[in-house]
């Protein structure tokens, strides 16, 4: 049965169906884990992802809000109150790149049903990072993406929840006393 399964999927296909459920004309609304674990300690963070393109976003969690958008990375720490601006440079790359597979290099390595959902392996050819993306079969809708960085540095990111927007509302955040720092230069 596993053989049958690894092999009856089109690679190509599992993933532009992942493609197309990114790539609707709405945005999503993702409600994510992330987990990133280096060298043996582990970061998490849970929060709201309010996604358009690979650079349209708007991450928030309790303790920050990342927000890139026009090529500009705006940092809200809420704990530190400090706003950091920043560039985001085309060579900079982010777990967001896979939602879209903008310019990422992106090289499907495999796909096959995995506890129900379709697992597609990928290759990042830029990076020489290699992931994994779990999908709802019929739909394309990511529920989990991994991207092992090396042997001792791995981003896992668990979609709880999505849904497809088309405006989205952020709870306000009076910046007026937080330290700005501005990285454009």
């Amino acid at each position: 049965l596993y053989l049958f399964n690894c092999f009856s999927f089109s690679d190509q296909n599992s993933f532009e169906s992942f493609q197309r459920y990114m790539s609707q004309e709405k945005g999503r609304l993702f409600s994510i884990d992330l987990d990133h674990q280096n060298f043996g300690k582990n970061f998490t963070i849970s929060g709201s992802l309010w996604y358009f393109n690979s650079k349209d976003y708007v991450f928030d969690s309790q303790s920050e809000r990342i927000s890139n958008k026009n090529n500009t990375i705006v940092t809200i720490n809420k704990l530190a109150k400090q706003v950091i601006y920043d560039k985001n440079f085309k060579s900079n790359f982010d777990i967001f790149d896979v939602l879209s597979n903008a310019d990422s290099g992106l090289k499907v390595l495999s796909s096959f049903m995995e506890k129900e959902l379709i697992r597609i392996n990928f290759f990042l050819v830029e990076w020489d990072v290699e992931g994994s993306i779990w999908t709802i079969q019929d739909t394309g809708e990511p529920k989990k993406i991994s991207i092992n960085i090396s042997s001792n540095e791995i981003v896992d990111l668990e979609i709880n929840s999505s849904k497809i927007i088309s405006t989205f509302s952020l709870p306000y955040i009076d910046i007026s006393e937080y330290e700005i720092i501005d990285l454009r230069d």
